[in-house]
């Protein structure tokens, strides 16, 4: 799965390496093609993608706490985490499967 026609990795290397098989804190930018968009609150993911989404909802948390104008007064009260699908992975940003049940950032 990771050869070419050659017998080769993908990017010519010997050794496949298996990406699913790396370690979430050793991964420094992701393009959810194959574990779809966060959210997208997906209830079918493969165990990478749900550590990546964990991770893009915690960021989105860090995100929204850190806002703030010039002078630190806060932009926007933080949303309450209702969403009880998952949470383990949606950190309460998803209220059921699909992009329906995702509750949206507040500009």
């Amino acid at each position: 799965r990771y050869r070419d026609a050659r017998g080769k990795c993908r990017d010519g290397r010997e050794q496949c390496e298996d990406c699913r098989e790396t370690d979430v804190k050793d991964i420094w930018s992701v393009h959810f093609t194959l574990c779809g968009k966060p959210w997208f609150c997906n209830s079918n993911l493969q165990p990478l993608c749900s550590k990546l989404h964990s991770e893009w909802f915690r960021i989105r948390r860090s995100y929204e706490e850190s806002r703030s104008d010039d002078n630190g007064n806060e932009l926007r009260s933080l949303p309450k985490l209702e969403g009880s699908y998952r949470p383990e992975i949606y950190h309460g940003y998803c209220t059921g499967g699909g992009e329906r049940g995702y509750l949206p950032l507040k500009i």
